[in-house]
């Protein structure tokens, strides 16, 4: 009896540690789900500026479609062996879980392994899963341009299961035969992780293809000639530098000018006119930025 109950204190803080984990998960998944969805806007205004970056966002839609796909793949997964490790009445509910003393809720088949050995392992639901992941993780290769490298973070180790100390027949077996419910649920939402990092990487890729920053254009050109000194005696040399000067039409590009200090307005070339009265004798001297 004393065995026993060790055993069940020992599982009741391995099944804490899994719902810490997958707890955390889920946040992180929700944390990319933000940042995922702020991108495709980001990637769709870099590519109207040439025709040849659209095709970069015509290819955002299959991205999120393939994450979006595996995702509910899993989701439909979890629901199923909730189920079956509960009332089994085809769908999930309340009478799925039951409440604790302190108010929360836990699976009421999160210690049922039968579920889950015979959805993954002997109805080969495991093996679907394998081939799902690995099908959408070359689908989304394929929306990267031939010489470009980009690693996603969907992988499945279908080797170690052939070396396992408990023989096993399967990846399927090797991962879910004879687990209980209450402890796949890490390993899926892990997966579902993977699917939404992969989206992640793949949407910073198109961004970076298109260019995520703003481009000053510049369509407005003078000639400048700055003078050495703006009188010479006779006999001295005049020297001036002329070049080129440019600026945008664009009012929005962030350029301010100041001297000593104090703003100064600019004209529709960009250019600002600095004036000061010549009231005392001696060299005078301005700072501008």
């Amino acid at each position: 009896v004393l065995t026993a109950l060790l055993a069940l204190n020992v599982s009741a803080e391995i099944f804490n540690a899994f719902d810490m984990v997958n707890d955390g998960l889920k946040t992180a998944n929700k944390t990319l789900d933000n940042s995922n969805d702020k991108l495709p806007e980001v990637i769709r205004d870099g590519a109207k500026k040439k025709d040849e970056l659209r095709k970069y966002a015509e290819r955002v839609d299959d991205v999120r479609s393939l994450s979006k796909e595996g995702s509910q793949y899993i989701n439909d997964i979890i629901d199923k062996l909730i189920d079956e490790g509960g009332n089994r009445n085809g769908q999930v509910d309340d009478d799925d879980y039951v409440t604790l003393k302190n108010g929360d809720k836990e699976l009421k088949g999160k210690k049922n392994y039968d579920a889950t050995t015979r959805l993954m392992v002997n109805e080969g639901r495991g093996e679907e899963l394998k081939t799902k992941l690995l099908d959408i993780k070359k689908k989304m290769l394929a929306l990267v341009d031939e010489g470009d490298n980009l690693e996603l973070p969907i992988e499945i180790d279908d080797e170690k299961w052939k070396n396992s100390v408990n023989k096993k027949n399967s990846w399927a077996d090797f991962t879910f035969g004879h687990m209980p419910v209450g402890a796949t649920m890490p390993i899926f939402t892990k997966y579902i992780n993977d699917l939404k990092s992969s989206e992640a990487a793949l949407l910073n890729y198109l961004a970076g293809k298109v260019g995520t920053t703003k481009e000053v254009i510049f369509d407005k050109y003078r000639v400048v000639s700055a003078a050495k000194k703006t009188y010479i005696t006779r006999g001295e040399t005049f020297e001036a530098e002329i070049f080129l000067s440019a600026a945008a039409g664009n009012t929005n590009t962030g350029i301010s000018i100041s001297v000593n200090g104090a703003g100064l307005p600019t004209n529709a070339d960009g250019v600002a006119v600095f004036k000061a009265p010549g009231s005392t004798l001696g060299q005078k001297s301005y700072t501008a930025n």
